[in-house]
């Protein structure tokens, strides 16, 4: 017998994909190939004990329900169409709680033109709601991450460590409200991303586990390391506060937490100034944070380099304190 918890999520990824998923590459989708585009398929769901802590709202729950497959299709720069989901509920659960989850994810969904077409409701014991979305994208501007190399510039969108701060405030009491608005505030980043790939970017996937645990994903699985400079992280407003309440520096805010939906890219270098001026005039944060290499995953943090050993967020392995 082998036990789930001795392998970890990534340990039992590779056993199921190396035994029995074949044609696929580890991406953000499922990748099916359909004349000049490919099809997106991804598949996510969401635990009420796990994912909603007390007092998060249906509205709040709809939404982050909603952003989470979206952002799949955002992380490989597909145009999202069609989305169904799978409930399982408790029987005590209020009808008004239920009517008030669908239109929250809905209301997002129509924010990025993507159709509910059903889906299935079971009773059970806790709360599941699992959905799958389905996108488009040609194959020459789907960002698949075996597109990766060395040598090419490492960018993020936006900023981060602002949900990892909100859990941070919601655990320590500081302002639970707060806590919980910066925990399920993430935007699937779904417009940014085709006008990224339409620059030139090469690799994309979603931080939905944070950033240290994204590259030691793709570390582990091509083979390529990543060079990051700390400072040139684009950290939150809310990270400062998050770290003298904790205990924990920025960097562990910024990269060591999930949930946060922004998106992670390469630039060949020969392309820099033009992308750079393409963001600029598009109105899109990108932050360059380092590069690709064929070394360890390391980051420049108080005048030298130091390898990164934390791997983020993991199901199946033993939580954070």
């Amino acid at each position: 017998m082998v036990a789930l918890s001795s392998l970890g999520e990534r340990g039992i990824i590779d056993r199921i994909f190396s035994r029995y998923v074949k044609g696929q590459s580890k991406d953000d989708c499922a990748v099916v190939p359909a004349g000049r585009d490919y099809l997106l398929i991804s598949t996510d769901s969401l635990n009420e004990s796990g994912h909603f802590p007390d007092g998060t709202t249906p509205e709040m729950a709809g939404r982050f329900f909603a952003t989470v497959n979206l952002s799949d299709i955002a992380a490989m720069a597909g145009i999202p169409l069609y989305f169904v989901t799978a409930y399982t509920l408790r029987e005590d659960v209020d009808m008004d709680y239920l009517e008030r989850f669908e239109e929250s994810m809905s209301r997002q969904l129509r924010r990025f033109h993507t159709e509910l077409l059903g889906g299935d409701l079971k009773q059970g014991q806790s709360n599941v709601f699992s959905g799958t979305i389905i996108g488009r994208q040609r194959k020459s501007l789907t960002t698949l991450r075996s597109r990766i190399r060395k040598g090419q510039l490492v960018a993020v969108t936006n900023t981060l460590g602002e949900q990892a701060s909100g859990y941070i405030f919601y655990k320590h009491g500081y302002s639970r409200s707060l806590g919980l608005k910066l925990l399920f505030s993430a935007e699937p980043r779904v417009k940014e991303a085709l006008k990224i790939a339409e620059h030139g970017a090469q690799f994309m996937m979603d931080l939905s586990d944070g950033l240290f645990s994204s590259i030691a994903q793709v570390k582990h699985d091509y083979g390529i390391g990543f060079k990051i400079v700390g400072d040139d992280i684009p950290a939150g407003k809310h990270v400062d506060k998050a770290s003298f309440i904790s205990g924990l520096t920025r960097t562990e805010i910024a990269c060591n937490f999930g949930g946060e939906y922004e998106l992670l890219f390469t630039v060949p270098q020969a392309r820099y100034r033009e992308f750079a001026q393409a963001m600029e005039d598009e109105g899109i944060s990108v932050t360059f944070i380092g590069e690709t290499w064929d070394g360890d995953n390391i980051i420049f943090e108080n005048g030298s380099w130091r390898r990164i050993t934390q791997q983020g967020y993991e199901h199946f392995m033993p939580k954070p304190a």
